[in-house]
């Protein structure tokens, strides 16, 4: 009885700021309870990465967007390569078939480059694995740049592939581990902004630099560049990891529909935090550049590591995780599909683009980047805290879903226009093209932050698991999907071949619908399964 007793007034609190759905359902939460409430709880640890000073966290940002930008620039930048190495290989037997793989292959890699590092990531620490990582993306990129045969050139692009899936989940985990759920969109859209930019400036000019130094060195001046990029992450990437009780994300430790037996069951870290506590430099350590340097945090968890892979395998048999991961899926093949094609059409008539000019097609990205994904972000974050204040403080994760209809909406139509303007390129002016990659590259990334960020409110004690299957998953279905583009081109026609891209991108977009509607109950229904025994 004493220790009823003791809980009363806050069971009292606890029955006044937060409903029974809440209790019971993983990833519905208190959002507004006259103030933001923070999510996950704050701490007064100087060592917590929400802590971190806001300068030390745009510079975090930047370095992780650098290493996101350079990898993906030698995936996709060689979209605007192409015809540097066309006749070349032709003339020893290859086909444009056999040459696309170079560029859908490498997206193959990115997605078992996940699958390989982000178990370690969580288990080990993040900063380990970017430095491991940015390793290889030099070691790849000499490689790239020193092959002289195709099949070394294509291993060699498998090797960037492995170090710049790290980009696809990784950087993401750490941009989130920063931030609160109600800023998080918006932090995720800021550094895909940043990402873009330095990733349409390298692609951009990969045509004329490639034109000026030679391809062989545009792949060497990625190698400098990558490594210029370790040595500073070395010195200014410190470990986001940071262990957290499920009750700092309003979960209870046991399922139960009892408030008050919750209370009991749970730890009062359960009420709502509206104001954040000073750091204690008493009771904790105080984050400085030499603890900043440490490789990892703590004693690497390798049983950790092999739990990831069990719990991904299982997230795959959510309804909602297997409709994300199928959408980004799709929206990367086709964005690889368009990236893969464009070049030999502009340079091809009515155009006649140069070769050295061909990448020129991707500029419409850094529009996209300044103007469309901020606004995307905001966007979304604002949706959230306006749909929270309207269901009485209640966060519902899929809310995250209703910006998804804009970028969807321009993939579908983008989708199909570039297939009539390939299929027609006389009845067309060359800037549908650029207007197109842009757009659809919109579509691709806002499906895959709108995506990420519904995942990670629904499910917050599998965010590690839930960001290697999605960003593993969607490498595999990409290189399924971009794989057979020429052949298939071949067959149906530009028209008809992204008709089809057109087709699923609106399909799985309607299946969000459905996700919208019951996802509340099929997040009641799995999320048992998506904490620990221990949990």
């Amino acid at each position: 009885m004493g220790n009823k007793s003791d809980n009363v007034e806050f069971v009292e609190e606890l029955q006044h700021t937060q409903t029974l759905d809440q209790v019971e359902t993983m990833g519905t939460v208190k959002l507004t309870d006259g103030a933001i409430v923070y999510i996950p709880s704050p701490t007064a640890d100087p060592q917590d990465p929400l802590n971190c000073p806001v300068w030390q966290k745009w510079l975090i940002l930047v370095i992780i967007s650098c290493f996101s930008a350079l990898g993906l620039s030698l995936v996709s930048g060689f979209g605007g390569l192409l015809g540097f190495y066309i006749p070349g290989y032709v003339a020893i037997g290859k086909g444009y078939a056999d040459i696309t793989h170079l560029m859908t292959y490498p997206t193959l890699f990115m997605g078992i480059g996940n699958i390989i590092g982000m178990p370690f990531a969580i288990g080990v620490g993040r900063r380990v694995i970017i430095l491991l990582s940015t390793l290889v993306l030099v070691v790849g990129a000499v490689l790239c740049a020193v092959s002289t045969s195709y099949e070394m050139h294509l291993a060699a692009r498998c090797i960037v592939g492995l170090a710049a899936g790290q980009s696809e989940a990784l950087v993401p985990m750490i941009t989130q581990e920063m931030y609160f759920l109600h800023e998080r969109s918006k932090y995720l859209m800021t550094q895909q902004a940043i990402q873009v930019i330095l990733t349409t400036i390298y692609v951009v000019f990969a045509s004329p630099i490639a034109g000026a130094i030679t391809p062989k060195w545009w792949y060497g001046l990625g190698a400098v560049l990558s490594a210029v990029l370790f040595v500073l992450a070395a010195l200014f990437l410190p470990e986001t990891k940071y262990d957290r009780p499920l009750s700092s994300y309003q979960e209870a430790t046991e399922h139960s529909f009892d408030v008050e037996e919750t209370v009991n069951k749970a730890s009062p870290s359960l009420q709502l935090c509206t104001v954040r506590p000073e750091l204690d430099f008493t009771r904790y350590a105080p984050r400085t550049f030499r603890s900043d340097l440490r490789i990892w945090v703590g004693k690497p968890d390798f049983g950790a590591v092999l739990n990831v892979y069990k719990q991904m395998f299982g997230l795959l048999l959510f309804p909602n995780v297997f409709w994300a991961l199928c959408l980004n899926g799709l929206t990367l093949g086709a964005n690889i599909a368009i990236g893969t094609t464009y070049g030999n059409i502009v340079t091809k008539p009515p155009y006649n683009w140069a070769q050295d000019s061909a990448s020129y097609v991707n500029i419409g990205q850094i529009v996209v980047a300044i103007i469309a994904l901020p606004v995307l972000g905001h966007g979304s974050d604002r949706i959230v805290k306006w749909k929270a204040q309207r269901n009485g403080g209640i966060h519902e994760p899929e809310n995250r879903i209703l910006p998804l209809a804009f970028p969807l909406v321009v993939g579908v139509f983008s989708c199909v226009l570039y297939g009539l303007a390939a299929q027609n390129p006389t009845h067309y002016h060359w800037f549908t093209y650029v207007w197109v990659v842009a757009a659809y590259y919109f579509a691709f990334v806002g499906a895959n932050i709108v995506a990420i960020t519904y995942l990670l409110d629904s499910y917050p004690a599998r965010a590690g698991p839930l960001l290697v299957i999605v960003c593993a998953m969607r490498g595999v279905m990409s290189f399924g999907v971009s794989y057979g583009i020429q052949p298939m081109i071949d067959a149906k026609g530009y028209d008809g071949a992204f008709g089809i891209f057109a087709a699923l991108t609106a399909a799985f977009g309607l299946m969000g619908i459905a996700v919208y509607v019951w996802g509340k109950n099929i997040r009641a229904f799995t999320g048992r399964w998506a904490k620990d025994k221990k949990e």
